[in-house]
């Protein structure tokens, strides 16, 4: 079960929360901007594709991942090995390991151009990740799914600029198609333990 109800009204993220919780203003106006500056110019975005059922798919979003130097992720049968920091990204991760108490060393992070991108229904319980996923969310706000593993019931969180939701990351989600959105960014920073890297 959820035992927080992500809200719009919640004023802070809870220490407590055990499967997720939502803060709408976490980044000040100012930070917001910096980094939604940072994430249009100075980012390679690449176009991924992954095998579903046998079949080249083109992921329907931009996407790209930093992290501490050698940090791997892997996700949809592809590993991402991370390089480095931009140095903006570098100290969001600081202060959601500082807020969190929980060290953050790889972030994905995805780009919806227009409503036609979207996410499907999915968790991030991948073996090497550890802990809460703490996701940052900058540009248009765009509709956010959740649901626990083996629920038919899902419930709906609008996510807005600069906010920030922090959730298990076995928990199921999705990011729905929707008609005229503008432009998203989403990043979800991680905590991952791989014996090759010796995090």
């Amino acid at each position: 079960m959820l035992h927080k109800q992500p809200s719009i009204s919640q004023p802070a993220v809870n220490d407590d929360a055990q499967d997720c919780c939502y803060r709408q203003d976490y980044l000040s106006p100012d930070r917001a901007a910096e980094l939604y500056e940072l994430l249009t110019d100075q980012i390679d975005w690449q176009c991924e594709e992954i095998s579903m059922f046998g079949r080249i798919t083109r992921v329907p979003r931009l996407v790209a991942w930093y992290g501490d130097a050698g940090i791997e992720y892997r996700y949809s049968g592809r590993n991402h090995v991370a390089a480095g920091w931009p140095l903006a990204l570098k100290v969001l991760a600081e202060d959601l390991s500082e807020l969190l108490q929980q060290r953050f060393n790889f972030v994905l992070l995805n780009r919806y151009r227009d409503g036609q991108d979207y996410m499907g229904w999915h968790s991030d319980d991948e073996r090497g990740v550890s802990g809460s996923v703490a996701s940052v969310s900058l540009g248009a706000s765009r509709d956010f799914l959740l649901r626990t593993s083996g629920s038919s019931r899902s419930q709906r969180l609008r996510l807005a600029h600069g906010s920030l939701l922090v959730f298990d990351p076995a928990l199921r989600h999705s990011l729905p198609k929707r008609r005229d959105a503008c432009e998203r960014f989403n990043l979800t920073f991680r905590s991952i333990h791989c014996a090759d890297s010796g995090a």
